[in-house]
């Protein structure tokens, strides 16, 4: 139960994860959005300052439509890669920062001669970080690093371009830029490290929580639910409109005349058998013990039928139990059966339980269904 609680609560990160897949992806569009509206406008400025020294028609086509259509091309195979169903969510995000890196990539070699897009490359790097994958964000920092190495050494897509080799304020830019890229990718897994932290101590508090609620609701004895778990379940059985609901009350039979002639320490072992016997058919039916050697079980969208069938499961498997003792008297439990319906509450269903319960008692090893007042 304790691991399927671990999966429960790993599965509500993976689902954030995802969420924020998306608005990775999102934010990218968003990014070639924005850069081709300032491309434009500053298309426009550079214009009227008499900035740009070559044809309209070749600046567009050099700074704005290339630009933009290989950057539509990165988010469609993003795009693309997101919508494929065997692909894990793991590869996905890979592909995803790795495509904004590119992007960013893009963006800096046309536009090369802006000193200040050094910076771009902490984008890709900090959106990284929500998903606590130190490797996911070393690889996205070293592409990002790698990226203006590159861009710098081997890319002149501006002619006005200088080298950082001809030029001692574009060399102390690139190493300064690198230096700060380097820095934030260090400081970047620093918050990873306490993420993941958090996350932990997060996961243990929870199990804490979840280990304290199964104490509160566990009948020491027998092991199966109690009397306070039972009122939490028929407290949201009351607050479901969409699924239906049959319980079943459970008296042993003759067990104070066992607890008279055997003791209760063979009593004790008797309860403990039984509630094995109802761990082992109730299956998605839920037991409770409601005191002493009552127990009770509360079934969810069953039919009569079936209710019947498992009850008379637990009936064979409860004379089945040796309990090392011989006793002049066979182990039998009788039942009673009312069925819930939404005109029904919580304590209406227990009374009218417990009357079928109290008919079954007076023969002794018996199912009885309550029928309603004559």
């Amino acid at each position: 139960m304790e691991q399927l609680y671990i999966k429960e609560i790993q599965g509500e990160y993976k689902k954030i994860d995802k969420k924020w897949l998306y608005l990775h992806f999102k934010t990218s569009v968003g990014l070639v959005i924005f850069t081709f509206i300032v491309e434009c406008f500053m298309g426009v400025f550079l214009y009227k300052i008499g900035q740009i020294h070559t044809t309209i028609p070749h600046y567009i086509l050099k700074y704005l439509v290339a630009p933009v259509a290989l950057n539509i091309i990165f988010i469609a195979i993003n795009y693309k890669t997101l919508h494929i169903d065997r692909l894990s969510q793991n590869i996905k995000i890979y592909i995803t920062a790795l495509t904004f890196v590119m992007i960013c990539f893009l963006i800096f070699s046309v536009h090369i001669i802006f000193s200040a897009l050094y910076f771009i490359f902490a984008i890709p790097i900090l959106l990284t970080i929500i998903y606590g994958n130190y490797k996911l964000t070393s690889i996205t920092a070293i592409t990002s690093i790698a990226s203006v190495t590159i861009s710098e050494l081997f890319i002149k897509w501006d002619s006005e371009k200088l080298s950082i080799f001809e030029n001692d304020t574009r060399m102390a830019e690139f190493v300064v830029s690198l230096s700060i890229l380097v820095a934030f990718s260090a400081v970047c897994m620093v918050v990873i490290h306490f993420e993941k932290e958090k996350n932990v101590a997060s996961i243990q508090k929870e199990m804490e929580r979840y280990k304290l609620k199964q104490k509160i609701q566990t009948d020491e004895l027998t092991g199966i639910n109690n009397r306070t778990a039972l009122r939490n379940a028929l407290n949201e059985m009351e607050e479901d409109l969409e699924n239906s609901y049959i319980f079943a009350m459970i008296d042993l039979d003759n067990f104070k005349k066992l607890n008279d002639n055997l003791g209760h320490i063979t009593g004790d072992q008797c309860l403990i058998k039984f509630g094995e016997v109802l761990k082992e058919n109730c299956q998605d039916a839920v037991p409770f013990r409601y005191g002493g050697d009552e127990f009770c079980v509360l079934f969810k969208n069953y039919t009569i039928s079936s209710v019947m069938d498992t009850c008379k499961k637990i009936q064979q498997g409860y004379k089945a139990v040796d309990i090392g003792e011989k006793i002049d008297f066979g182990l039998t439990a009788s039942f009673g059966i009312a069925k819930y319906t939404n005109k029904t509450n919580a304590t209406k269903l227990l009374i009218d339980t417990d009357k079928a319960l109290y008919e079954s008692k007076v023969k002794k090893d018996t199912i009885c269904i309550y029928k309603g007042e004559e």
